[in-house]
């Protein structure tokens, strides 16, 4: 069956849609990619043909992966161990790599010689929340369509899953915060252990070689808790952590500031922020990506849609003119001159655009009147034309068209019930007791 998800983590979605060659995107200040030195042959795999295999299962023991080496358990681990990891969705904008994340991506490609590892995403180029633009995930470098890539990636599933000698499942996984795993087509989920492994997106339906980057049959990814990306979890710290929920954002920005610290405490589920009306499509965008920390050698949609909102060339690298003009717009607003999109400066760039929207005028009711355009027109005895006919019809007299004595008359008999002066003369102030 098709995995069901929880409502905050649209993962099928988010790897769905990615590019088929992520790691060909530029590496701006932060590190985009840690490649193995073997990448070159993992990419060229993808090109042999044959059979998909059936997508890995847990399992303890087994002839085939004993023939195949796994990871150096850690010496030291505690006798104690970590929960399962719930899932923590991406909510800011930090794709550096984590030590931890680095860390396991090192430990694959140290014991699977020829094997590559992926982790960093620009933000905001994977079209909902990824992980890896946080810098907690690794997309380890593996084909399906290789006997011995693929028996490598059954190996480490194994190792994983496998229980310890207190006889608890899943122990290393456990102990380094795998959050859920993708593999060939496949899905399994931390937080719904037991329900094993269900068929991840249409992959199902598509194996044909052209789909194998959706459905992760050229590398195995391995989302990780907070604690376990930042190398927190006992398999490196040798000491138990409690579940650390990441950066929370603030109610009036939709992403959170860089995380500096953990967070054992689940963050406040605030709705989405929306533009106001009459926003156009660069205040949309703008608060759209409000509260992404980005700055010098960063790249990406969101320092796009920052250039836009400041009215420079917007090629989406975060460069000196960027810089120049976030630190200028900081300086005006009493702010730090960092030169860094932070919390403070993205609220002070959305209120100058906000008050440079056009002011909303509400509509006088009487504008619509017939008799509105003849405010500053002033009848008498003897007028003829258009606005008396319009006073007349407003009278309900016999519309001739000349303000003769039966127009008078109607006229100073409306002014006396109005409380209007009874001169006989159609002012503004008679034309605004009509209706004007």
């Amino acid at each position: 069956m098709s995995r069901t998800i929880p409502p905050q983590a649209a993962i099928p979605v988010r790897h769905r849609a990615r590019s088929a060659a992520p790691w060909r995107r530029g590496p701006g200040r932060r590190a985009v990619a840690a490649l193995g030195a073997g990448l070159v042959v993992v990419l060229g795999l993808g090109v042999l043909t044959g059979s998909v295999a059936s997508a890995a299962q847990p399992a303890r023991t087994g002839s085939r992966a004993a023939a195949v080496p796994v990871p150096a358990v850690p010496a030291g681990l505690p006798s104690g161990i970590e929960d399962l990891a719930t899932y923590v969705s991406q909510v800011s904008c930090d794709p550096a790599p984590k030590p931890g994340t680095l860390a396991l991506g090192r430990l694959l490609t140290a014991t699977y010689p020829g094997t590559g590892y992926l982790v960093s995403h620009p933000c905001g180029s994977d079209p909902v929340a990824s992980e890896h633009e946080d810098g907690r995930a690794v997309d380890w470098l593996v084909s399906v369509r290789s006997a011995t890539q693929r028996a490598q990636a059954q190996a480490l599933l194994d190792w994983l899953f496998a229980a310890d000698s207190a006889d608890r499942a899943f122990a290393l996984a456990r102990r380094l915060g795998v959050m859920y795993v993708i593999w060939n087509g496949r899905i399994w989920e931390a937080w719904d252990p037991l329900d094993g492994w269900n068929d991840y997106s249409t992959c199902a339906a598509h194996p044909e070689a052209a789909a194998d980057a959706v459905c992760h049959r050229d590398r195995m990814h391995i989302a990780l808790s907070w604690d376990g990306a930042t190398a927190r979890d006992s398999f490196w710290s040798r000491t138990v952590s409690a579940p650390d929920y990441g950066p929370c954002r603030p109610k009036d920005l939709n992403w959170a500031p860089a995380r500096t610290a953990p967070n054992r405490r689940p963050c406040p589920d605030h709705v989405a922020v929306t533009a106001p009306a009459g926003a156009g499509t660069v205040l949309a965008d703008l608060v759209h990506w409000s509260g992404a920390t980005v700055g010098p050698g960063d790249s990406g949609p969101v320092v796009a849609a920052v250039q836009r909102g400041l009215a420079v060339p917007a090629d989406g690298d975060y460069g000196p003119w960027t810089a120049d003009a976030v630190t200028a717009l900081q300086r005006h607003h009493a702010l730090p001159p960092s030169g860094v999109m932070d919390a403070a400066t993205w609220h002070a760039l959305l209120a100058d655009l906000v008050l440079a929207l056009p002011v909303a005028q509400t509509p006088d009711p009487r504008a619509t009147s017939p008799l509105h355009r003849y405010l500053s027109v002033v009848l008498r005895y003897g007028d003829r034309g258009a606005a008396v006919l319009a006073l007349q019809k407003a009278l309900k007299i016999t519309r001739s068209g000349w303000f003769g004595p039966v127009t008078r008359a109607a006229v100073v008999a409306f002014q006396v019930g109005s409380a209007v002066p009874a001169t006989g003369v159609v002012d503004t102030a008679t034309w605004k007791a009509l209706g004007a």
